[in-house]
């Protein structure tokens, strides 16, 4: 699997539209939301060890 992930900085909270239905902000410690394996075993650790989501 060959997967890109893309940072980006915002001014304010984002808003669905188009093809998206919902949004909100994650931890990814909630049981409540389903994630993708190489989302939580590989993108969230990278996250959080650079410090640019909460551990």
């Amino acid at each position: 699997m060959r997967m890109t992930v893309f940072e980006a900085g915002i001014g304010q909270e984002p808003q669905p539209a188009a093809e998206l239905a919902d949004l909100r902000w994650i931890s990814g410690h909630g049981r409540d939301v389903l994630l993708a394996p190489a989302v939580r075993d590989h993108v969230l650790p990278l996250l959080r060890q650079g410090g640019l989501m909460a551990s």
